[in-house]
């Protein structure tokens, strides 16, 4: 039986360089040096896979090679791309998550996803070097699980870590009845349930949803026990793009991971 008691590390956003957030993955509640979770702020613009040109402008200024960035389409699905010698680097179509090989981070390459409201959940394999991003709304939610098979991680989840970075929260997260019954009868339970299967409680209070809870207990459950948090919610945090809160013209930021070339401030 695979171990669940995770280790938690909550953290919030503070300081914004160069038009993004730096946080790091953590294990054994100790920060993980050599690679980097980025997400572009709301005031850095629209970072949608067909604006190519600001998206560039953005990769390098934060110190990434936008040649050696792959990214994809948000469709979401539950679908993960991986990205091996095969693939030239420009939008992967169909797919909601990236995955590199063991030799990624020594390449330097690095992966992206763009997300407004939508959960961004980073993962970095210890023992292998191997990591990916993914974009997981309610439709897609478990594709975590698919992140975690296109690593080649499933045997040993104990030397996964994760980042579950800024979506919109379990209180501002308001669906319709109908949603609310599918994803409880999926994923979870109310929210008052703290035990070991649910480490961040329930995913379902009243008529929201909680994007990060049921993220989480579907990763302790298969075994990972490193599960970073971010605290913020891009539906009450205006330095983060929200659809909810901006409308029709809405924000996608673009959730970055690679190589390390900063130093972190959370």
């Amino acid at each position: 039986m695979k171990e669940k008691t995770a280790v938690l590390c909550p953290f919030s956003l503070f300081d914004i360089h160069d038009d993004a957030f730096f946080f790091p993955f953590f294990f054994e509640g100790k920060p993980v040096s050599g690679i980097s979770c980025m997400l572009s702020v709301r005031i850095a613009g629209n970072m949608d896979v067909r604006e190519t040109g600001r998206r560039n402008a953005f990769l390098q200024k934060i110190g990434v090679d936008p040649t050696k960035t792959f990214a994809c389409s948000q469709t979401h699905s539950q679908n993960v791309a991986v990205i091996d010698g095969d693939h030239s680097v420009e939008s992967v179509r169909d797919a909601d998550g990236l995955a590199s090989g063991a030799d990624g981070v020594a390449a330097n390459v690095y992966l992206s996803v763009t997300v407004a409201d939508c959960l961004p959940a980073y993962m970095f394999d210890m023992e292998t070097g191997a990591f990916s991003v993914v974009h997981s709304g309610w439709k897609g939610t478990g594709i975590v699980l698919n992140a975690l098979k296109s690593m080649n991680a499933e045997a040993h989840p104990e030397t996964v870590c994760a980042v579950l970075g800024p979506c919109i929260c379990g209180d501002c997260y308001h669906v319709d009845d109908e949603r609310r019954r599918i994803f409880e009868a999926r994923f979870g339970c109310e929210a008052h349930d703290s035990s070991a299967e649910y480490p961040l409680g329930g995913v379902v209070k009243g008529d929201c949803l909680d994007l990060k809870a049921a993220n989480a207990a579907l990763l302790v459950n298969v075994g990972v026990r490193n599960i970073a948090y971010c605290e913020n919610c891009t539906f009450t945090d205006e330095r983060l793009g929200s659809f909810r809160r901006e409308g029709k013209n809405f924000t996608k930021m673009m959730a970055v991971i690679g190589r390390s070339c900063h130093v972190h401030s959370l």
